[in-house]
């Protein structure tokens, strides 16, 4: 790990601590969990899941590291790409939470910020030729069966069902956009340059910033705060996932589960 990984990894440990102590010091530490209502699971019921489904992941771990598809790449070239999507994902939570919200403007900001300018300066699907997905299925596909068994359980899904068009629309807007930016884009370039933990942890707090727009009302420092505690800490596990096994699919199947868990998918039948 380099030294500018080592403060990364240093930096982002400190914004988990200091959004949790807020949070604790604050007395909210029931969060929101779900844009569709305002229902609140505290913090060891949405950690749980996260903690296990990490110690799982790190136990069934693969022996031979994946692939990194930048090995070779220019340090300087993939450090300007690495944190110009970095700034185009900051762009995004604050040009949305700023926003008059809305679903056109959440559309159009997301389509702009986390695909089109990121295509436009090069960030392709060429890039996942080396990898390497024989081998690489079963464990993690064990590891996403308990994480989502144990949240399931202990959040469980309330709600109206939801049409299959619709959990399809969210399906490629939300975890298919944002797993091929924030993890897919812009960790692997991290990583490459970083290390794994800082690229995971940096990663993860730039998805987590945006769902402040969506999952807030306390107050700026507040909703900060929340979305650290909640998706951050979910992006650990899912940024683990995807520098150990390279999966896409799987990571896609992860992250579309947590938008759409298994009892609506039920609910559809």
């Amino acid at each position: 790990m380099t030294r500018t990984g080592r403060a990364l990894l240093v930096g982002g440990i400190a914004v988990f601590a200091a959004a949790v102590l807020g949070l604790v010091l604050s007395g909210h530490t029931a969060l929101r969990y779900s844009a569709d209502h305002d229902g609140a699971r505290s913090l060891w019921q949405l950690w749980t899941p996260v903690a296990v489904g990490l110690l799982v992941a790190v136990l069934l771990a693969p022996k031979k590291p994946a692939a990194d598809p930048f090995a070779g790449t220019e340090p300087r070239k993939l450090t300007v790409q690495a944190w110009s999507l970095a700034a185009l994902g900051a762009a995004f939570a604050v040009g949305y939470y700023l926003s008059p919200r809305g679903d056109l403007w959440f559309l159009g900001l997301k389509l702009a910020l986390l695909l089109a300018i990121p295509l436009a300066v090069g960030a392709t699907w060429r890039e996942w030729s080396t990898v390497d997905l024989r081998g690489r299925w079963l464990r993690p596909l064990l590891v996403v069966t308990v994480y989502i068994g144990l949240l399931s359980v202990l959040t469980p899904w309330s709600g109206a069902a939801v049409p299959l068009s619709v959990i399809a629309v969210v399906f490629l807007v939300n975890a298919a956009l944002e797993e091929i930016f924030y993890r897919f884009w812009l960790q692997t370039r991290l990583e490459s340059l970083y290390g794994r933990w800082p690229a995971i942890v940096v990663s993860a707090l730039v998805w987590a910033a945006w769902h402040a727009a969506i999952q807030g009302g306390a107050g700026l420092p507040l909703d900060l705060a929340s979305v650290v505690a909640n998706q951050g800490v979910t992006g650990l596990l899912l940024g683990y996932l995807w520098s150990r096994h390279r999966n896409p699919w799987l990571l896609l199947l992860a992250h579309g589960l947590l938008n759409a868990p298994p009892a609506m998918l039920v609910a559809l039948f």
